[in-house]
């Protein structure tokens, strides 16, 4: 019984101190961000709600009031945007985004057209996901005309992955963080046709007020945070 007691002394600190914090993620950072959150979790004591959608869906819900602390966006203009709107305080680069091809059978860069040509492609909306817009930044690279194949527009790189897994495309465009999750029978990096992915975070307004928000930005941009990162296929500044 004593020890009993002792433990919850020895506790109950932490459990007074215990916060919550939303972070609101782009899409293809979702599954990065449930690895972080749950050692956040484990190291403070504190609670972490995830919400995630397309970048540019988060940032017109903030831009109206939503009540998150930190936004884990898929570009830079978006968290800077925040910090200039006086939504956010500060506005910081946390990965690299690398963009991939990944098709139902062999994809030769030298046949792009052949490849592409009477095929269902999937993409995320360029004007809301910067996936879908390193989409059409690697199509143009690759010479790809848009009238001889099919092009399947969805809201975030995230729903890129579903139609592609459902067998409603037979190509697509998705971060290379999903490629070991969905398992395509064939996968290209695509390296250089795309201009680089800045994912930047934005410490808002409710989060600057927030001790555990604080805390998480914090152990956002730690070196364990950053192995996380890097170990799902993200390159790190």
């Amino acid at each position: 019984m004593r020890w009993i007691i002792s433990l919850i002394f020895m506790i109950w600190p932490q459990l007074l101190a215990a916060g919550e914090v939303t972070l609101a993620v782009a899409s293809n950072f979702i599954e990065t961000a449930e690895e972080i959150a749950g050692e956040f979790e484990s190291e403070t004591g504190h609670e972490v709600i995830l919400v995630h959608g397309s970048s540019g869906q988060i940032f017109a819900q903030i831009s109206n009031g939503a009540p998150f602390d930190i936004f884990l966006s898929a570009d830079a203009e978006r968290p800077a945007r925040a910090v200039e709107d006086g939504l956010a305080v500060e506005a910081k680069t946390y990965a690299l985004g690398r963009l991939a091809l990944i098709s139902r059978g062999p994809f030769d860069p030298e046949l792009a057209q052949d490849t592409f040509a009477g095929e269902t492609v999937a993409l995320a909306d360029p004007t809301v996901a910067p996936y879908g817009l390193a989409a059409t930044q690697a199509m143009e690279k690759l010479e790809l005309d848009t009238a001889t194949f099919q092009p399947v527009l969805v809201a975030n790189v995230g729903q890129v992955a579903t139609v592609f897994a459902t067998g409603n495309a037979n190509l697509a465009f998705v971060s290379e963080a999903q490629v070991k999750k969905i398992s395509p029978p064939f996968a290209l990096a695509l390296t250089g046709f795309f201009a680089p992915i800045m994912q930047d975070a934005a410490l808002l307004n409710r989060g600057a007020e927030n001790q555990a928000a604080q805390q998480m930005w914090a152990f956002l941009f730690s070196e364990k945070a950053r192995r996380i990162i890097a170990s799902h296929n993200y390159d790190l500044r």
